[in-house]
């Protein structure tokens, strides 16, 4: 077989774009933040946040652009990374798209939100359940399966699960945290043996009053290992 030098390949056009994955927690679910897309292709399926990359432009700065004009989310993700490059061939019929897809923790108190985009592109933005999601546009099941697996991952190594939080909170409502994100029970007594030998968590001072036994409150300690690790 004899191989073309690389000039006389004729060079496909590629689009460079960003999708994200913005997770938060409500009502003790773990929630993805989807638009519904409002034009073709998959005109009225669900789909992660995402838009191509505007010359001159972060990846960073693209991924918070995409999720503040698509979802009318304006609270800074208390977390954000890139995690994977999706770049399959036909996986956007309109052209050869790579995407890298990012990661996105949003602030305690912020599954309220649901706008309208800008533009048109979408027809509205919601917190749906985020292992149980509907049928998703283009290859982004895929993208939130990776991007689950990565959050599930960073709980092992990094202090993820605090980002979720309040600035306090007590020790169950950081299981149910790890619960929902892992999508499976834990048992109480070992989750605290191993959390609080970790160091990672220091004790507030206070106590949260209501119904039955004061809780000690916690907070994350300033030695801690950084999420953005």
């Amino acid at each position: 077989m004899t191989l073309l030098p690389a000039s006389a390949v004729p060079a496909t056009p590629v689009g460079l774009a960003v999708d994200v994955a913005a997770f938060a927690m409500h009502d003790g679910e773990l929630r993805v933040l989807l638009v519904q897309r409002g034009e073709l292709p998959h005109a009225r399926d669900w789909a992660l946040p995402g838009g191509l990359v505007m010359s001159g432009e972060e990846l960073h700065e693209a991924a918070l652009r995409v999720l503040r004009s698509e979802t009318a989310v304006e609270l800074e993700p208390r977390h954000l990374e890139q995690f994977h490059t999706f770049g399959e061939v036909g996986r956007d019929p309109r052209g050869r798209i790579v995407s890298v897809a990012h990661l996105a923790v949003l602030p305690h108190g912020t599954v309220e939100v649901a706008g309208e985009a800008s533009g048109g592109h979408t027809l509205g933005a919601g917190w749906l359940s985020a292992h149980r999601p509907p049928a998703l546009a283009f290859d982004h099941q895929s993208i939130l399966d990776r991007a689950l697996a990565r959050l599930q991952l960073r709980l092992e190594y990094a202090n993820l699960a605090l980002e979720f939080l309040p600035e306090t909170f007590t020790l169950p409502e950081l299981q149910g945290v790890h619960e929902a994100i892992l999508d499976r029970k834990l048992d109480k007594r070992n989750f605290r043996k191993r959390l609080l030998s970790q160091g990672v968590l220091t004790p507030s001072g206070e106590r949260r009053t209501g119904v039955g036994r004061p809780a000690q409150l916690y907070r994350k300690a300033k030695n801690a290992r950084s999420a953005a690790l």
